[in-house]
């Protein structure tokens, strides 16, 4: 079996401003929580759609920079383990959730190279491949940030529509997505956040940017890793249908000590 990404269990916390009038979310990590992802992807051959697991580790808080920074262990192979497999590791900062440094190791030739060391100064937003985040908090005012803002390294600009998930799509995210092992985790009654990040080009003759890419993911307050998500291009582009190349749901979560 191999890896894919989910969540551990603590929970995420919604923090509340009266000031503001608006209920805000940011994950909460511990060391030792840990999770479990299934993710569906385009098959290798062009043909079909091939299944991944990720397993996602909390390993330490370590210093970055001066901040404080979860060491976000990302890993192929055996699920079961957190020594196995080919292995990523992010050091996301735990005031803003921004990735600061990414430690990466992969194989060549059947061989194990690495570590190759990347920092990144200002934060960098989580993007595929790899550990995907959004701007944090969240909010469930339901007011769109409607303004491209550019965020290195990425090439292009991004923005980002936050509110809360009505039913209905939570039901057709949160389907069982399929005979391959794992079910996405049970809501609990909380709630659930849904974020859609687009990544913006500019426009031809120099018309403004428009939406090219995008990602589609629900937070939920139950569960510190976002229980679906899905990376996609608009068909035509500039906004038309959303077409998902790559879809993942939450299917395993815990803390040292419990599950696998």
């Amino acid at each position: 079996m191999r890896l894919a990404r989910t969540v551990p269990t603590a929970l995420a916390v919604a923090v509340s401003l009266p000031a503001l009038g608006i209920a805000q979310y940011t994950p909460r990590w511990h060391v030792g929580d840990w999770w479990i992802v299934k993710t569906r992807m385009p098959s290798m051959s062009g043909h079909g759609w091939q299944w991944q697991y990720e397993r996602y580790d909390v390993l330490s808080v370590e210093k970055v920079d001066g901040r404080d920074c979860f060491v976000l262990l990302e890993k192929y192979g055996d699920t079961t383990s957190v020594c196995a497999g080919v292995r990523t590791l992010y050091y996301v900062r735990t005031d803003d959730f921004r990735v600061a440094r990414r430690v990466e190791y992969y194989r060549q030739a059947g061989r194990l190279i690495g570590p190759v060391t990347t920092d990144y100064g200002q934060g960098m937003l989580g993007t595929l491949p790899g550990a995907l985040l959004p701007l944090f908090p969240l909010d469930d005012a339901g007011v769109p940030d409607s303004t491209f803002r550019y965020f290195k390294p990425q090439s292009a600009d991004l923005r980002q529509f936050t509110g809360q998930a009505d039913s209905a799509s939570l039901r057709g995210c949160l389907d069982d997505p399929g005979p391959s092992y794992g079910h996405p985790v049970p809501l609990r009654g909380g709630r659930v956040f849904s974020v859609l990040s687009e990544m913006g080009a500019p426009g031809e003759a120099g018309r403004p940017k428009v939406p090219d890419t995008y990602t589609l993911q629900l937070w939920s307050e139950d569960y510190p890793w976002c229980i679906y998500g899905e990376w996609g291009q608009y068909k035509p582009r500039g906004g038309g249908v959303r077409s998902s190349s790559v879809r993942n749901w939450l299917i395993a979560c815990g803390s040292s000590g419990s599950g696998p």
